[in-house]
């Protein structure tokens, strides 16, 4: 069977309290992201870090900045073609 697949990016969102986090739980946000997905005929199929080597550019290098590796949570989504 063919797929079509979608990836889009899922970053949650918690606020730093003094005895925790405070904000929407995070399995409440990922819940409401998947299902935006799937009520456009999408299904979950899986998630994916993907990982981006980024270089400091000449002034930031010149302040102090370091190349860093960022990670990036993604969802993949797929569904049947035709």
């Amino acid at each position: 069977m063919q797929h079509e697949y979608k990836v889009a990016q899922f970053t949650g969102q918690l606020t730093a309290g003094m005895f925790g986090t405070k904000g929407v739980p995070l399995e409440s946000q990922f819940q409401t992201f998947l299902d935006q997905f799937v009520k456009q005929g999408w299904e979950f199929y899986r998630t994916e870090t993907i990982h981006a080597y980024v270089k400091a550019g000449c002034l930031a290098a010149l302040l102090g900045r370091k190349d860093e590796v960022l990670y990036q949570d993604m969802v993949v989504f797929r569904k049947s073609k035709g």
